[in-house]
């Protein structure tokens, strides 16, 4: 489902039911988080997913941000489409660790609803990505204009616009702030490309990184174990090596042509 002003509201009572079961979520995680001496989110997600053979390409579709692949023997491999936005590639780094991870917490229950299932991912991302105190600091924020405040909370946060506003439009219902819940429903369909993103970073002196795609080929730990093994003459070995390979250099070539403006 697609968020949108008109289903904001349904989408925010969607988060309160699924509030318990998310949380009880985030607690096993931040437990598993606590042998990791890193202090950023979106770095803890990427050191979580190398862990669990991250492969990093660029895939010329707006829509597909990632998604987790199993292998015959079971084992599931996240891939991250690095032709997104780096702040969105943060958010999907979460997205996925719920679909990884959600039958290892205490959390049993499936459901055989897609989107139910997605919107839990979706509200697990942006409580593992985004402070409560997100209210406090927009308020306070000297900048006038909706959207340069919620491009310094993008900046901050590490997080993208819609899952700011949403994050946002709760805390602007639970304090009853009728003038924010407006604003951002004025504001929360806006669409904006790379190019005017990337001005509004630069006249805020923010990192305008975040909001440019970084079109990363990586398969990680993958390729690490396929160069280490090196199994002479056994045809699967070269197979899988060769097909490895292979996908990193037609990644590399859809990096050049996407770099180059030709995809």
């Amino acid at each position: 489902m697609r968020i949108t002003s008109t289903n904001l509201d349904e989408t925010v009572r969607l988060n309160q039911q699924i509030d318990h079961e998310v949380q009880r979520h985030l607690q096993y995680m931040h437990m598993f988080l606590a042998k990791y001496n890193i202090q950023s989110p979106e770095k803890h997600g990427l050191q979580i997913l190398k862990d669990h053979y991250l492969i990093q390409i660029p895939i010329p579709d707006p829509n597909w941000g990632g998604a987790i692949r199993e292998l015959p023997n079971g084992r599931k491999i996240p891939v991250i489409n690095t032709s997104q936005p780096r702040l969105y590639q943060y958010f999907i780094y979460w997205h996925e660790i719920y679909h990884l991870t959600e039958n290892s917490s205490n959390v049993h229950e499936i459901s055989t609803e897609l989107d139910l299932t997605e919107r839990k991912a979706d509200y697990f991302a942006s409580q593992m990505l985004i402070s409560k105190d997100i209210y406090r600091y927009f308020l306070d924020l000297r900048q006038t204009e909706f959207v340069h405040k919620a491009a310094i909370c993008m900046d901050t946060f590490k997080a993208p616009y819609k899952a700011i506003l949403i994050q946002l439009y709760e805390s602007a219902l639970e304090y009853h702030n009728k003038e924010l819940q407006e604003d951002i429903k004025i504001n929360f369909d806006l669409s904006l490309n790379t190019e005017a993103w990337v001005e509004i970073f630069q006249q805020l002196s923010l990192d305008e990184n975040l909001v440019k795609p970084s079109f990363k080929v990586d398969f990680g730990r993958l390729k690490h174990e396929v160069d280490e093994v090196n199994i002479t003459g056994d045809r699967a070995y070269n197979e899988t090596k060769d097909f490895i390979y292979g996908l990193e250099k037609k990644y590399s070539q859809v990096k050049g042509k996407l770099e180059s403006g030709e995809l």
